[in-house]
């Protein structure tokens, strides 16, 4: 999918084999596996007792995630053979444009979703004294509108703005800006924006081939402000609960919990539900597939979750896999076999290869719209822990860079599209 870029250091070279949807899942599904087996304080993980590794689970999981590689890849080489449209050339969207107008649509997101929640929700001086900031994102989820999604916009100007910053060394305030919203939506929603805004700064980096243009230290650098970023939000959003729950009080012992419980538990309950699968009478109906075809913000009132997930299923396995009822996302393939049964393979098979191709055509983008391959190759990458597809968030980041480019490509002077640049670029 990504082009070598012109000097590759080491982390250059790795990064452009794993930038591709058929293999960005795998670091941290290997990841998940090595923390699963790791021994953890009782119940921190999110289970107790580890479910076994059979031959049954075992194979129907590796078949899994190879249809998943197999499909992708598919799609990938489709995708290199449908012709460019104009608008993907460098000089067809004017890029400040599509800056400016994706992070208003990210303010607009932010800011309406924490007057939102701080109007339903407990007082900031109370969320500081408890330490529990989550407690803002159930208040905000009371009364929910869908102009609060566009906070998730925020992940893709926050790793726009890291870009310019790590890569281009540019600064400006916009890109302050988009900083202080990024980890003001992770505050109210999830850390995990931090880790979208990662990835989509490292898009760009592969696509404009700037990532082999920067020291090893200086991305060193910048991934011990990150971890100390995710420290720092851990202890902010759950500190209180792991001290009442786990006596736990140490941040960094905190975040390692945190992350052995978001990246292992994903393992326990798809090792459990493929154990199901071996052994119990299929489940599921082709009729659900509705849920993997649309938007969570259209699916019908039976498909939809009640615990403000986002629009994970609800955990039909709890009484078949020891795994903590207050984790929602833990892995596609559960989610996608308690609706679909044995046609979750057909399904996954059919939406990795047309997202796959989605992604990777506009992954060719010689400008901002290659934002959209980041966003189909981040859904690919949360394949080993739920099906993003289908998330608003998802549609709503792709609508906001089709709106930024509309305005962008408006405000682009015509005959700038004239130019032999422009049609060799074409």
């Amino acid at each position: 999918m990504p082009d070598e870029p012109e000097r590759p250091n080491w982390v250059a070279r790795i990064a452009t084999v794993i930038w591709q949807p058929s293999l960005v899942f795998m670091p941290f599904l290997i990841m998940g596996i090595v923390l699963w087996l790791c021994p953890s304080m009782e119940g921190a993980s999110g289970y107790i007792v580890r479910e076994e590794i059979t031959f049954s689970n075992l194979g129907i999981l590796t078949s899994w995630y190879a249809c998943i590689c197999i499909c992708a890849w598919i799609g990938q080489r489709l995708a290199l053979e449908i012709p460019r449209m104009t608008i993907m050339s460098q000089d067809a969207i004017e890029p400040r444009t599509f800056y400016l107008a994706l992070s208003t649509l990210a303010f607009v997101g932010v800011v309406s979703a924490w007057l939102a929640a701080l109007r339903a929700g407990p007082s900031l001086i109370e969320l500081v004294r408890t330490q529990q900031f989550n407690l803002l994102k159930d208040a905000l989820y009371e009364n929910y509108n869908l102009l609060y999604s566009l906070r998730y916009t925020s992940s893709l100007v926050g790793g726009y703005a890291m870009y310019r910053i790590v890569f281009q060394r540019k600064l400006t305030r916009l890109d302050a800006m988009n900083l202080v919203l990024l980890l003001a939506a992770a505050a109210i929603s999830a850390r995990i924006l931090i880790l979208q805004a990662v990835i989509f700064s490292g898009g760009l980096a592969i696509r404009f081939k700037d990532i082999g243009r920067i020291s090893t230290r200086t991305l060193g650098i910048t991934g011990l402000v990150l971890a100390m970023l995710i420290v720092t939000l851990t202890w902010v959003r759950s500190a209180g609960s792991y001290r009442d729950y786990f006596g736990v009080r140490n941040p960094v012992a905190m975040t390692f919990l945190e992350i052995q419980r978001y990246v292992g538990a994903p393992v326990q309950a798809s090792m459990g539900v493929a154990r199901i699968a071996a052994h119990q009478p299929p489940r599921g109906s082709l009729s659900n597939v509705v849920a993997y075809v649309t938007p969570t913000f259209l699916h019908p009132a039976h498909l939809k979750a009640e615990d403000n997930s986002g629009g994970v299923a609800a955990q039909w396995y709890l009484h078949d896999v020891d795994i903590s009822e207050t984790l929602t996302t833990n892995s596609a393939f559960v989610d996608m076999y308690g609706h679909l049964g044995f046609w979750a393979f057909p399904v996954i098979a059919w939406s990795t290869f047309v997202m796959a191709t989605v992604g990777s055509y506009f992954w060719r983008s010689d400008n901002l719209l290659c934002l959209i391959g980041c966003i189909v190759l981040y859904g690919f990458f949360e394949l080993w822990r739920t099906y993003y597809f289908s998330a608003g968030s998802f549609t709503f980041m792709i609508l906001a860079v089709l709106a930024a480019a509309g305005a962008a490509s408006w405000a682009t002077p015509k005959t700038r599209l004239a130019t032999p640049n422009a049609e060799a670029a074409a």
